[in-house]
């Protein structure tokens, strides 16, 4: 049951994602292996990134959440349902740190059963386009399931990059990256001590990720990205933008030498003069208002809101339609035309763009 719950929640992500993005384009540059496998990502959309992942791979990963959203026991078991375990972190409180052996050890029994699991490296988000260095959680959990299984457990590690074209707007463009498989067990160099062999992992790791996203350098990020921004040239396919937006980037100018142009800083612009956008507008309004003025009143974290429009968005936006279409009903007294107007609702989003 808990399985078919699963799996009935990921199609309906999947649905409500192909909605929400304009183009999610995924990229596997090696297959994704079987068995027992750890994907290591960057972080820059709070839980959503979470979510795009999963629903873009054929694995069922776990995914390591921070602690302190597994309050209640009522949550605990939908999160666990859900393939979600928790992780703690100093701002969790410093005697919290010590459950984390319970979390590695956990780890280890799912990698043992040839599972897969979902890190974010960096271990926390954050929406700027840059691999900020990573944690050695992953590190630790890859050596220690190798060590209880006297290295062969066959675990490898899979980096993901995650591109997004915007990280909050609406109709935005997602690519999802994973790399070349790095194997545990073949990759660590012999005689290394322990602490050599977290930092040469974290080190592998780091290389691996950066060219599957955009990474723009500190110091003097925000204008360097304004730069990238106005020279930016979209394309169609999400691999062949990667590439030109990592040029761009790798070719910026001294900072003293970068001359920022607002007006030429590419924005998506809003088609009021299409009847289809019109029609979209008008019968998304009500759950659009009531969406931007949770964000507005709750949410304190930007990297968040993508997230909550994403996750407000798949409850609300159903029941408008279920309600509208009940008055569209009442209204013209006719299932045929009802029926209609609830298919049109949908289509309509697909094709406003």
């Amino acid at each position: 049951m808990k399985e078919f719950f699963y799996q009935s929640l990921k199609i309906y992500c999947r649905t409500v994602l192909s909605f929400y993005f304009k183009k999610i384009q995924v990229h596997n540059i090696e297959p994704v292996p079987p068995g027992p496998v750890i994907f290591v990502s960057n972080h820059q959309n709070a839980f959503l990134d979470a979510i795009v992942f999963g629903c873009t791979t054929y694995r069922t990963p776990w995914f390591l959440t921070r602690a302190n959203v597994f309050q209640k026991d009522f949550v605990k078991k939908l999160f666990h349902t859900l393939k979600m375990t928790p992780v703690y972190r100093f701002r969790d409180g410093f005697g919290t740190l010590r459950k984390n052996d319970e979390v590695i050890e956990n780890c280890i029994q799912l990698l043992s059963q040839g599972e897969a699991i979902l890190l974010f490296g960096e271990g926390n988000h954050d929406e700027h386009w840059r691999l900020r260095p990573l944690q050695k959680g992953f590190a630790r959990i890859a050596i220690a399931a190798e060590e209880k299984n006297n290295w062969a457990l066959g675990l490898t590690i899979v980096p993901v990059g995650l591109q997004y074209d915007s990280h909050s707007a609406f109709r935005s463009r997602v690519l999802v990256t994973t790399g070349s498989p790095i194997s545990v067990k073949k990759i660590l160099p012999p005689n290394l001590s322990a602490p050599e062999q977290l930092e040469f992992l974290v080190d592998q790791l780091h290389t691996a990720i950066e060219p599957l996203m955009l990474h723009i350098e500190q110091p003097d990020y925000e204008k360097k990205r304004d730069y990238f921004l106005q020279n930016r040239i979209i394309k169609s396919n999400l691999i062949d933008q990667l590439k030109s937006d990592q040029e761009i980037v790798s070719t910026t100018p001294p900072v003293s030498e970068i001359k920022i142009d607002p007006n030429k800083i590419i924005s998506k612009s809003t088609p009021w003069w299409n009847p289809i956008f019109i029609y979209s507008f008008i019968n998304h309004l009500l759950p659009r208002i009531i969406i931007h003025a949770v964000i507005k009143s709750k949410v304190k974290d930007p990297q968040f809101i993508g997230s909550l429009k994403f996750a407000l968005g798949m409850v609300l936006v159903p029941l408008f339609y279920l309600t509208q279409t009940t008055l569209c009903l009442i209204i013209s007294d006719s299932w045929a035309i009802s029926g209609v107007y609830l298919l049109s609702l949908p289509v309509s989003v697909m094709l406003r763009d």
